[in-house]
């Protein structure tokens, strides 16, 4: 059987069938079987194959582009451990109540021999730990914290599900308490109403002991936790929240014990149950809290597949998405989530990434696209080529990102963090001077229940929560609709912001930008550069001067990101022009770029940007150049120069349109009574034709520097993420716009996946709104812990109140931060903030 092929201009899917109809064949014709070759990337077989400059086999042109882009990006080089010594671990932690105990991990691991640095978060329940591992380890940390009273789980370690325990505790010593206070309540009532008598003193007796009885429970179940590590920083010399509840709730019940034996006295079990069961409520609120506010990063890790299908050229098998490496093929069906970020080889249809950008469009997507893990596939069938995996992959960064960004503490956090240390020292200072006056005043009893009134009353734990839940809670509704922040210190000074400055292209500007014109000065211009054209394969006809040109400038303007340069790259490649790898390139921010490409035995120097770069660089410039650069500029394009030899050899004319919703972004900005303003590059008569198109000041013609002394004061920067790095870094905060690279590389403190400006505003509001919350949450704790320890201290608040007022303070903090969950997303427009 013989079977011929003549290649023919097929698209990719036909291009797959002929593949497997070849494949089918070669099974009977060992003649053909000879002519299959192996796609050095995905593996697949094909007829008809592509290659690259390295010789490398590719079955189709995503394949291609993946391969070298994946050589764009190698692996970093790991990192040899004997240089530093130096290993980082992850402990979960249990038992921790507030950020005093945080405080106190942390400052023990800190001083602990062999430990680096410690970063210990009490609302995530883990410590970051960098050791030295030549001085300890993992498991001697572990044995360090379970020292201070607290559980500690390494990461192969199953930790404890605190959550359930604690609730199952919680519901047991409920029982008991209500019982107490039943009790308590019948026998404070018989004193109250004159029904006392000696005949019925037995039976007070007999609950007496029934309540001491049913006390204990309690006490071991939630008191004895809290015991354990009460003692252990109370001995260490730092105490904590632990050693307040500690001293009050078993004083009171030592007391109650003490009474009960000698036969006179007053009998408090039921307060100290009372005092512990409700302490215990505002933990277990607290719990859920926390549970909440790291809800935006879980979210992300699970919406992840755990395998993936991958196509190989027998079957298609089912794999762990760990085993995935890039290059391979995954098949994604209709309803799946996309296992991997990766680029489209086979298929077309709409894609959810409501996930990673908060847009509830869906959008459609063609071979050749890029694809992002986590999102959803909704009715097409697709093969991708994957480019990433796990943490590599869009989701994975912007989880990192979140992640990190619950462990940079702002300056107003480590502020509150170092006000809740102290607080704890100074509640037992005070207890302790309350006990001294009561005890001489009114004697032993009187001074004791004093004094467990001012530790109750001044615990802090209202004010450890009232900065950080606040502010998680705002990263995640953040994330939720696209903007990552990098630390919650952005959100705190994007909330003290008067001015916005953006750049103009990207960011004002609709990408792609178009090219609309060409220019050449005269085509012997070409001719004699040196006598030939660049030293690539030969194309299929004789070049014309203009493709020529756009050759050699394509050529150089592949290795930068700038969008002007990428508009002029996607235009030369739609002409089917053949691009040459350059000798040298070097990017010269707001002028252009510069490049050496080889004419046959000649190394030619091309610069390709500006005006201003062409003049510093003394090329001359003709006056038909001139006069067509001037025509397209009033015209509203945008002008690109190259030239070489000394002059200026062509024009490329680029055309943006301003965004949708820019307009509207502007008013809604300036209604919020901010300073705006735009920082570009371009030349000042562009600037003045859009200052009149935007209604707001445009300073053109700026360097990298200069836009850098605009930003002073409390100003952000709102850019594309790589060219404004500079501005985007030196600007109080800086916004930047994702066009789809890699996250983890802008300097700015705020990533937007959306693209979509009127996240801006809203982030501002959220910002606000989010500062405002805390403040009020601070102004609550300070004047609740001064006004209650000054009634406790008078002898005005019994235990028992001082206990609902610490709930109640925890409670209204808690609530307050949680109204953030309801802070509308930027659709929801009949959501309201209460």
């Amino acid at each position: 059987m013989v079977v011929s092929y003549t290649p023919t201009n097929t698209g990719l899917l036909d291009h797959h069938l002929t593949d497997k109809l070849f494949m089918t064949l070669a099974t009977t014709a060992p003649a053909t079987k000879s002519l299959l070759v192996a796609c050095s990337l995905c593996g697949l077989t094909t007829l008809h194959p592509l290659t690259n400059k390295a010789g490398d086999v590719f079955c189709c042109p995503s394949c291609r582009e993946v391969s070298a882009l994946l050589a764009e990006s190698p692996a970093a080089p790991a990192v040899s451990a004997n240089a530093e010594n130096a290993e980082n671990v992850t402990l979960t932690l249990g038992g921790m109540w507030c950020s005093s105990c945080a405080w106190l991990v942390s400052e023990q691991l800190r001083r602990t021999k062999g430990v680096v640095n410690a970063e210990v978060s009490f609302i995530q329940g883990q410590a970051n730990l960098t050791f030295d591992k030549t001085l300890t380890n993992p498991v001697k940390l572990r044995k360090r914290v379970r020292s201070l009273g607290y559980r500690a789980a390494l990461p192969n370690e199953k930790p404890r599900d605190e959550e359930e325990s604690f609730y199952t505790r919680l519901l047991i010593s409920g029982v008991m308490v209500l019982h107490d206070m039943i009790v308590g309540a019948g026998i404070y009532g018989r004193e109250l109403l004159g029904l006392a008598s000696p005949e019925t003193q037995w039976l007070v007796d007999f609950f007496q002991i029934m309540m001491l009885v049913s006390s204990i429970p309690v006490l071991l179940l939630l008191g004895l936790p809290i015991l354990r590590a009460g003692f252990a920083s109370l001995l260490r010399g730092q105490p904590n929240i632990h050693t307040l509840i500690t001293i009050g709730t078993f004083s009171a019940f030592g007391l109650s014990v003490r009474n009960l034996i000698a036969g006179h006295g007053g009998l408090y079990f039921d307060t100290a149950t009372m005092l512990i069961f409700l302490v215990s409520i505002g933990r277990w609120l607290e719990m859920q809290a926390h549970k909440s506010s790291n809800k935006a990063v879980a979210r992300l890790l699970e919406q992840i597949p755990s395998t993936a299908t991958v196509v190989t050229g027998e079957s298609d098998r089912t794999i762990n998405v760990a085993e995935l490496r890039p290059g391979m093929r995954v098949r994604v069906r209709p309803g799946e989530r996309f296992p991997v970020d990766g680029l489209i080889a086979i298929g077309e249809g709409d894609v959810d990434e409501s996930l990673l950008t908060g847009e509830p469009k869906p959008v459609t997507h063609h071979e050749g696209d890029k694809v992002q893990a986590g999102t959803i596939n909704l009715d097409g069938g697709f093969e991708v080529i994957t480019m990433a995996v796990g943490e590599s992959t869009t989701a994975g960064q912007i989880g990192r990102l979140l992640h990190e960004a619950l462990w940079a503490r702002s300056p107003l956090e480590r502020m509150v963090d170092k006000l809740s240390a102290w607080m704890t020292p100074l509640a037992l200072g005070l207890a302790t001077i309350a006990f001294l006056i009561w005890n001489y005043v009114s004697g032993l009893e009187t001074g004791l229940l004093v004094a467990l009134s001012v530790l109750l009353i001044a615990c802090p734990c209202a004010l450890g929560l009232a900065t950080p839940l606040t502010l998680w809670l705002s990263l995640e509704r953040a994330a939720e609709s696209g903007a990552i922040l990098r630390s919650t210190a952005a959100l705190e000074r994007l909330a003290k912001v008067q001015k916005v400055f953006f750049d103009k292209t990207g960011t004002l500007t609709q990408l792609p930008m178009k090219v609309h014109g060409i220019f050449l000065e005269s085509a012997s211009l070409l001719a004699n550069s040196r006598g030939a054209s660049v030293a690539t394969a030969p194309q299929r006809c004789s070049p014309t001067p203009e493709s020529e040109f756009l050759q050699i400038i394509a050529s150089i303007e592949n290795e930068s990101e700038h969008p002007l340069a990428k508009a002029i790259v996607e235009y030369v490649n739609s002409k089917s022009v053949k691009l040459s790898k350059p000798e040298s390139f070097k990017s010269l921010p707001a002028l252009g770029v510069v490049g050496t490409l080889r004419i046959t035995d000649y190394e030619l120097r091309i610069i390709i940007g500006s005006a201003r770069l062409m003049s510093a660089e003394g090329l001359k410039m003709s006056t038909n150049i001139k006069e067509q650069a001037e025509a397209w500029k009033e015209a509203g394009h945008f002008v690109v120069y190259a030239g070489w030899d000394g002059q200026v050899v062509g024009l490329v004319g680029l055309g943006e349109t301003i965004r949708e919703e820019a307009k509207d972004v502007v008013h809604q900005l300036q209604s919020r009574g901010l300073e705006l303003g735009v920082l570009t590059g371009d030349e000042s008569s562009a600037g003045e034709r859009w200052q009149k198109t935007l209604g707001i000041p445009v300073i053109a013609a700026l360097t990298p520097d200069e836009k850098m002394k605009h930003l002073a004061g409390n100003a952000a920067m709102v850019g594309d993420g790589i060219n404004d790095g500079p501005a985007l870094a030196a600007a109080t905060v800086g916004l930047a716009m994702n066009h789809g690279t890699d996250v983890a590389r802008s300097a700015a403190d705020i990533v937007l996946m959306r693209d979509d400006l009127r996240v801006i505003p809203w982030l501002i509001d959220l910002s606000r709104e989010s500062m405002r919350r805390v403040k009020q949450n601070l102004g609550w704790a300070v004047i609740y812990n001064v006004i209650g320890v000054a009634l406790a201290m008078a002898g005005l608040l019994q235990p028992v109140f001082s206990a609902f007022a610490m709930v109640a303070s925890s409670i209204f903090v808690t609530t307050n931060a949680m109204k953030m969950n309801k802070f509308p997303s930027l659709y929801e427009e009949d959501s309201v903030v209460e």
